[in-house]
Parts: structure tokens; sequence; C-alpha cells
């Protein structure tokens, strides 16, 4: 222990002084010149209680307080002051110290004593104060700890190389606030240790992150460890733990997650509810959606709400939706049936190449049973190719035009008068422009799409030749069944019921050709050349792209503790100094 030299003398001729006078009183009580104890002490008593001339002899028999250094005093009563003691207490202390074997060790017990009515960092600041006035109490690693303590300039945490003591953890829990480098068993200490809300401070302000979780956790209860996964890597939460913290949005998010259903909760969507609705495809739950409702949904959730809300009352996709491939199905369930599909978003072109060829299988449909409908269904197919046609030539804007070239040349070939050779040789001019802009740097095609695009255009310069182009392109589409399916003869069924008696012999011949189509395969012959529609059939498939906002991905539970104290925050450094005095005290103790 450190005491300055000037002190420590004073100290030991006090003591000195004290046994030699003690050893003198002794030998009078002996010798029969003073009285014994007990009855001197009852006549100074009567010495303080009169006032005759024998008094100043009596005085002479009045306890002797054991002086003490004045900075130790000073101390002494700064600290009873502090504690709301009266002026006399330091000298009651130091009265009980004139009758001790060691009176600086019954001061320094006392003080120890007085102490632990403080709190624990307050009362080891006095220690320290106290030990370089020359009080034995901290030695020299002690000392240091307390300075450090005081000024928060602690030195770099040890290693992990034995038992970890409140300084340590306290060194450790310093660090962790400066976002340094702890091994896994720091951080997991600190996990099991700190007050919890300290520990959602650190997961808070990013200094507590997700490496933190092992294969096991050391010393950490399963709540507190259950709960900092859950806030740090939920992923890896069993199903059953993510029950035990009752935790229902991950709930939710995982039946979502594995294509299960959320029902609504009361015949009331929340948002759980209405995320399984709209994944399932049911726009009708938008309309169960009340506008005060607002406040109990996500805002960017809500916000989708109210813009399919618009879309199904005929506003246009705005930019940022139109743009957002997960949730083109959604969007296109919810635009008005009939409606022309316009826009400059990838959105609008796919949408408006899907609803061509919509139109064009009711055309199909209306060629075989209903004829009459068959020309509203041709310059309903024609005005929404035209909206597609933008010359672009990359992307979905250039997909689109290339589809809707190939459906205004299918369709000018299927309706065209024999002879009308200006519009035959418009419909192959659609498909060669494309061909001779070259590859897909030069923005044409490459590839299948290339070499279809070639053979249609090859096809309509046949038919061109003939001026007289097939009244079916097409036997597949014509029964209403896609290109080269194996379900035509179903198709053929379903029209047979459907058709009046005068098409029968239309959808017939459709039905002969792709026999005579099948039977040339069969045998190795060159089967005949159809006009093969879509162009690009996987630019037609709904996307399935996973939408962060119907289905998202696992979030951190949201933090479940109040904002931590001041109390909660220094807690390690108050048990530091709690762990420093305790040394004191039991020192003392065996000293004794």
């Amino acid at each position: 222990m450190a005491i300055e030299p000037s002190a420590s003398g004073e100290l030991e001729a006090l003591r000195l002084a004290e046994l030699e006078r003690r050893e003198r009183l002794r030998q009078d009580r002996e010798g029969g010149v003073r009285a014994p104890l007990r009855a001197r002490r009852r006549s100074a008593a009567i010495g303080r209680l009169s006032d005759q001339p024998g008094a100043s002899v009596l005085d002479d028999q009045l306890p002797q307080f054991v002086p003490l250094p004045g900075r130790i005093e000073h101390s002494l009563r700064r600290v009873a002051e502090e504690l709301g003691e009266d002026a006399t207490f330091v000298d009651h202390m130091r009265q009980r110290a004139t009758h001790a074997a060691n009176p600086l060790r019954s001061v320094a017990s006392d003080t120890l004593e007085l102490l632990s009515r403080m709190a624990p960092l307050s009362a080891l600041g006095h220690l320290e104060d106290l030990t370089a006035d020359g009080l034995p109490f901290l030695e020299d690693d002690e000392r240091f700890r307390a300075e450090a303590l005081r000024s928060g300039r602690l030195p770099a945490p040890e290693g992990d190389l034995g038992p970890v003591d409140a300084w340590q953890l306290h060194a450790e829990a310093v660090e962790a606030r400066g976002r340094a480098v702890l091994s896994t068993t720091a951080w997991q200490r600190l996990v099991a240790r700190l007050p919890l809300p300290v520990v959602d401070d650190l997961i808070d302000m990013g200094a507590l992150t997700k490496s933190v979780i092992g294969d096991t956790w050391q010393e950490v209860d399963h709540d507190r460890a259950r709960y900092v996964t859950a806030r740090l890597d939920p992923d890896v939460l069993t199903d059953a733990e993510v029950r035990a913290l009752a935790w229902r949005d991950e709930e939710c998010r995982r039946i979502l997650e594995t294509g299960g259903t959320v029902a609504p909760v009361d015949g009331r969507h929340d948002e759980w509810s209405l995320r399984s609705a709209l994944l399932d495809g049911d726009v009708s739950s938008l309309d169960r959606v009340r506008a005060d409702q607002g406040p109990d949904l996500p805002p960017e959730l809500f916000h989708l709400v109210r813009s399919l809300l618009d879309i199904r009352q005929g506003a246009t996709v705005d930019g940022r939706l139109g743009r957002d491939r997960s949730l083109f199905g959604l969007m296109e369930d919810c635009v008005p049936e009939g409606r022309l599909i316009s826009g400059t978003t990838s959105f609008h072109f796919w949408a408006g190449t899907r609803r061509m060829y919509r139109i064009l299988d009711d055309m199909h449909w209306a060629m075989a049973c209903e004829p009459e409908r068959t020309e509203h269904a041709v310059r309903a197919a024609l005005q929404q190719a035209a909206v597609l046609r933008s010359g672009e030539t990359h992307g979905a804007a250039g997909a689109a035009d290339r589809e809707a070239r190939v459906v205004q040349a299918y369709l000018i070939f299927l309706h065209a008068r024999p002879g009308d050779r200006d519009r035959l040789d418009q419909g192959v001019g659609l498909l060669e422009d494309v061909l001779k802009r070259g590859g897909r740097r030069r923005g044409g095609v490459g590839g299948v799409q290339r070499r279809r695009l070639r053979a249609l255009s090859e096809l309509l310069q046949s038919l061109r030749l003939k001026s007289k182009p097939h009244d079916v392109l097409n036997p597949y589409l014509a029964l209403c069944v896609q290109h080269d399916s194996t379900e035509w003869g179903q198709g053929w069924r379903d029209l047979r019921r459907q058709v009046a008696a005068e098409q029968i012999e239309y959808i017939n011949g459709a039905k002969d050709r792709i026999r005579r189509i099948e039977t040339a395969r069969r045998v190795g012959e060159g089967a005949e050349l159809l006009y093969e529609l879509p162009l690009h059939e996987r630019f037609l498939w709904v996307p399935d792209d996973r939408s962060e906002l119907l289905q998202p991905w696992p979030r951190p539970l949201a933090r479940g503790t109040r904002p931590s104290t001041e109390q909660e925050k220094s807690w390690t450094a108050t048990e530091a100094a709690r762990e420093i005095i305790g040394r004191c005290v039991e020192r003392l103790r065996n000293d004794h």
C-alpha cells in the first residue's frame, strides 16, 4: 500500500507514545499511585460536575483522544458531513481508538463501517483519498483500479485466462460500448450478467451483433438467450422458441413463409391476415379494409392497400409500383376488366401484352362460336397492340413491342382480303424491321426468338406470294388451346358443344390439320409450318419475385425493455467498486 513517508512517520510516533503512556498508567495503578480504572472514571465524572479547587487534578485524569494527522481528520469530517453526521462523530471515533490495541486499525474499521452507508463508487473515492492521507485501506493494485474507475480510463480487459471478477467484467463492458473486438465468450458473459436494458442498449447501438450467437449460450438462462437471439438473428429460433416468446408477428410470418393461411381476427383483417389474402389473390379483401385501419397497419402496407383500391377504381399504376415485379400479378387482378392498359413502366408493358393475348384468345373463341363478335375482338386486340408499340428495343418495352408486332402481323394476314398485297406487305414488314436490326446488342433479337421470328416472316412471305392467306394460320389457336398443346382434342370437344352447325366445318378443319401435322411428325416427314404465338412466352409469365411487403424476411424483435437508467448503466462500475471495498473489509478483519 502507498502511504506518504511523512504521514507514516507521524502515525508510528503516535503509536509508540500511546503504548508508552498506557504502560506507565498500568504501573501507576499497580503501585497504588493511581486509583483503579473504575474509581478514576468515577472521580473524573465528579470533577466535571464540580468546580472546587481540586478540579484541575481531576482534569488530568480525563481520557485522552488519539491525535490524527490533519488531512485524515479533515477527510473523515467531510465523509461524516456527507452522511449527515454531527461534528462530534469523528471525536467519538478517536475516543474508541484510544482504547484499541491498534488505534490506526480502529479508525480504519470505523471508517469502513461509516462508508458502508454510501454508494460504492462514492465510498471508493473516499477510500482512495484516505489511503493517500495515510490510512491503511487500498493496496497498490486496488488504488490503480480505484483511480481508473473514477477517471473512466480503463485498461483493455485481460483475456479469458481464469475466473472473471467484477473488475474484468466492468472492463469488458466499457470496451463493448466502444465497439471493441471481444471474444464470443466475453460477449456472452456480458449478455448473461448485465442488466437487460443495458444489453438492449448494446444491441440498439450496433455493438452487440448476431456473431455473439454460438452453438450454445454460456451462463445465459434460456429466457434471456431466446430474447437476445430474437433481437439479433430471429431466423435461427425454432418454432417452439418463437411460441415461448409469444411473438405473434414472427409466428404469422413463418406461416406465410410455408404457404399457410392467416385468418382474420373476429372478421377483421390485421396486417398478417391481409397479407395472406393478397398472396392468395383475394383482391376483394381490400374492400374490407376500412380507412380508419390505417394506424393498425404498417405505413407501406396501408399505402399499397390504398393504391390497389385506386387501381380497382380505374387509376393509373404509379411509377414506383409499376417497377415492383413482385406485385405485378396482384396489380393486374385489380385493373378493371376491358380497360386499355397503357403506360411506360415495366408493369404496363407486361400487363398490356398479357391483355392483348387474352383478347386474341377471345377472338379465336368468337371466330368459332360467335363470328359476329370477331370484328370487335380484332379491333380491341389491335388497339392494345398499338399502345404497346413504343419503338424501344430493350427491356420490357422492347419485348412488348416485338409481341405487338407479331400479333399485328398475325391479324393482318388472318383477316386480309385476297389480293390485298399492300396489307400483306405491311404485315411482313413489321417482322422484317426487327430482323434487320441484327442481334440483341443492336436492338434486334437473338437465339430462339430470332429463329422463330425468321420462321414467321418466311411463312407470311410464302402466303403473300399466294395472295390468299389461310383462314387458320395456327389450328391450335383456332381450337382455343396453346400452340402445340396436347389438349387440343379436349379443346375441340369443348367447342363442339358450343358452336353452331355452320361452324362445325371450321373447328373440324382445324382438328384435321393437327392430325396431319402429328402424323407427319411420327413418320419423320416435314410438318406444316404454323404461325406460333407468343414470340417469347416467358415474358408473359407472372413473376415469382418475392414481395418483401407481403412476405417480409425475418425482422428482429422490437426492444422489450424500458430505457436503461443511470444506475443500470453504472452497474458494472458499482460492482467493481463493491468488490474492492469488500477486499478491504476482509483484509482488516483478518488482521484483527
